[in-house]
């Protein structure tokens, strides 16, 4: 007899925390909709309190010689389930409420309050969590002639550039396959899973068309252009490796010219890397670049 109460009493504890659980789960799924949706929640949440109520009512009922109990025997039990429904909310809600802080935190810690793009932490904890061989397109991106403009105009300026950029780079993220990291100054690392060389490049022409463009911040209009490296990951990825060559791939870019994008080529028989494989640029043939001569103007208007 006493297995058989110690077992509906464990069984009740469940029923209650099933009942607060699914509560729980309903309000948030329905709670920030419109009214009609939140009306809904509410009639939902009596009904499955009232539910959990009288599953618990009837396991205690199994508890009392002979199955059934008396008048005097109704309310208090009621009040014990009640009491035990509500402590199992408040238990649920500290719960709820410490997950929050901690995904708080976790954001602080992993975003960068600039831009709001994943910053250097974000970046050492997607490389710790990445599948040893996972087939991955890196491109390192760099503003040109930021440095210019911090001199130049300030570093209030500066920052709204950053925003700016960033704003805009957010728009390539997608979860689970591109991730978008600010891992310093004018330094923005994206990285794409299960991305082949010609995906690599075609990515890096989109951001360029979107980054490289006239900015206005405050009173200023400037003209900011970028250059984007681009390597591979071959085999078991190496992230100090794929860093170092995308940076290296985008200083050839560089070179080049203003909003072009680089490839690290991989030699094939010696297994060396050559830093400017093949090079691209959304500018168009027989236009020049805004960082030649006669028009350095157009990439710094303040």
């Amino acid at each position: 007899m006493e297995a058989q109460n110690y077992m509906l009493s464990v069984s009740s504890v469940l029923i209650a925390a099933l009942t607060v659980y699914s509560i729980f789960s309903l309000q948030r799924k329905l709670g920030g909709k419109n009214q009609k949706a939140r009306a809904v929640c509410a009639v939902l949440m009596i009904f499955i309190a009232g539910t959990g109520l009288c599953v618990m009512h009837l396991l205690g009922l199994q508890s009392l010689p002979g199955g059934a109990a008396n008048e005097d025997s109704v309310f208090l039990p009621l009040a014990l389930y009640a009491l035990t429904l509500a402590g199992m909310m408040y238990l649920f809600s500290r719960l709820r409420q410490l997950l929050a802080d901690r995904e708080q935190l976790k954001e602080l810690a992993y975003r960068d309050s600039m831009t709001g793009l994943l910053n250097k932490n974000g970046l050492d904890h997607f490389w710790d969590h990445c599948k040893p061989n996972e087939q991955l397109a890196v491109l390192f991106l760099d503003l040109n002639r930021f440095k210019a403009i911090n001199d130049t105009l300030g570093h209030h300026v500066g920052d709204l550039l950053l925003q700016a950029v960033g704003t805009t780079l957010s728009q390539f993220s997608r979860k689970g396959k591109r991730h978008i990291f600010r891992i310093g100054g004018d330094e923005f690392v994206i990285i794409a899973k299960r991305c082949s060389h010609r995906e690599a490049e075609q990515l890096a022409l989109r951001i360029l068309e979107k980054t490289t463009r006239n900015y206005k911040l405050e009173k200023h209009e400037l003209f900011v252009s970028a250059s984007i490296g681009i390597t591979m990951s071959h085999g078991r990825i190496d992230r100090h490796r794929l860093l170092k060559e995308a940076d290296s791939a985008m200083y050839s870019a560089k070179q080049l010219g203003s909003g072009r994008y680089s490839v690290h080529k991989q030699e094939r028989n010696t297994g060396l890397a050559k830093p400017a494989g093949s090079a691209g640029s959304l500018i168009k043939r027989g236009s020049s670049s805004p960082d030649e001569p006669g028009t350095k103007q157009k990439s710094m208007r303040a």
